[in-house]
């Protein structure tokens, strides 16, 4: 009679939030153009598919993040995914005079993301310094864009797409030559 055995298969799954990173940082620096004024507003025919493109990156990242058992990165690429899914969807809708925009429903929109980078920031303060700048200068994204800032608000998220990154270089650097290659400065506990 031969026994029962129990094999455990084990998946090697790499960083999700380096590719996320990667397309939140670019798609970021774009978009961050046209609120800071210097795209004029034929930008978006890249704008849309960017942020279409770059929710579905953030989707496969959450999925993956889960899957590491990776709160944190599930959280933020499955929630910000949503926002830049949500965000091409509206500006995609306006464009084709689907619907008239609604400032009010768009400002209620920033202001729950404002919400949630503000407890994702907290969140942040135990990983490194890299990602706790970064999701700073996010949350003053959100916030000059609740005060009707769009200018500065375009000049701070390209910064902001800028230092996502570099923090998804340093994640991928590092893991191609098993060292730290770029800083992020880990937070002392």
């Amino acid at each position: 009679m031969e026994e029962n055995k129990v094999y455990e298969v084990r998946e090697a799954i790499a960083d999700p939030s380096t590719v996320g990173l990667a397309s939140f940082g670019i798609a970021l620096f774009t978009l961050s153009f046209l609120n800071a004024g210097i795209l004029g507003a034929s930008s978006v025919s890249v704008i849309i598919p960017l942020a279409l493109i770059t929710g579905l990156i953030h989707f496969f990242a959450c999925w993956y993040g889960f899957r590491k058992n990776e709160l944190f990165t599930a959280i933020v690429f499955g929630i910000y995914g949503m926002f830049w899914i949500v965000f091409g969807l509206i500006v995609l809708g306006e464009g084709l005079k689907w619907y008239p925009p609604d400032a009010h429903a768009l400002q209620i929109f920033l202001i729950a993301y404002t919400i949630f980078t503000f407890y994702i920031w907290i969140a942040t303060w135990v990983t490194n310094w890299a990602v706790i700048i970064t999701v700073t200068v996010l949350l003053i994204v959100f916030l000059l864009l609740d005060f009707g800032m769009a200018t500065w608000a375009g000049y701070a998220g390209m910064l902001d797409g800028l230092l996502a990154l570099y923090v998804s270089a340093a994640g991928l650097l590092g893991t191609m030559y098993g060292r730290s290659v770029l800083p992020v400065g880990p937070v002392k506990r």
